[in-house]
């Protein structure tokens, strides 16, 4: 099963918008989109860009103007996405549970990421990130050390815009790509 299908839908949709944006920033690359030619390619290497990222990049692309400024002080749950509540089990075992078998018997050593991405410390739990991964949609990923009475625990928050530009179902996916990638 390909992605065929979304693509065309979703170059159709960027097509119908007044748009000059030739290259994006996703999380620590730069993109060049190429409409005529419909294709994504990664700068370094010229590299075409996975489906799914082309995906991401195009829904971006085509709802990023819903918002003037990000949001950096308002962050969310995936639960208060649209739909986030029932597809949370699905994006915890996806997005949040590999981040935390990692990260969980060390919190901090999340920090040694940060120059691998487009990110910065934030203070809040025992160790946390903030990662842009596009200009107007950042995500944070918070670990609380394990004590005498509670386990260690990991979130993953959302700035408030998020859901403006990305439907849910693209959400859950970034939020994959980020635990692969920590």
């Amino acid at each position: 099963m390909g992605y065929e299908t979304a693509l065309r839908k979703a170059w159709d949709a960027v097509q119908g918008i007044d748009i000059e944006q030739e290259y994006l920033k996703f999380l620590n690359n730069e993109y060049e989109i190429d409409y005529a030619e419909k294709n994504i390619v990664l700068m370094s290497g010229s590299v075409p860009a996975k489906d799914y990222y082309k995906l991401l990049i195009l829904h971006y692309i085509a709802n990023e103007n819903k918002v003037l400024n990000i949001s950096n002080d308002k962050w969310m749950s995936f639960k208060e996405m649209d739909g986030g509540e029932a597809y949370f089990p699905a994006f915890k075992k996806r997005a949040i549970d590999p981040i935390l078998k990692k990260y969980g018997d060390n919190p901090a050593s999340i920090f040694e990421r940060c120059k691998y991405f487009n990110a910065e410390k934030i203070d809040t739990g025992t160790a946390a990130i903030s990662i842009n991964v596009f200009p107007k949609i950042k995500i944070a990923v918070i670990l609380w050390a394990k004590d005498d009475e509670f386990s260690a625990e990991c979130n993953m928050l959302f700035n408030t815009d998020t859901k403006e530009i990305l439907p849910t179902e693209d959400v859950a996916v970034l939020g994959g790509i980020i635990a692969s990638l920590l």
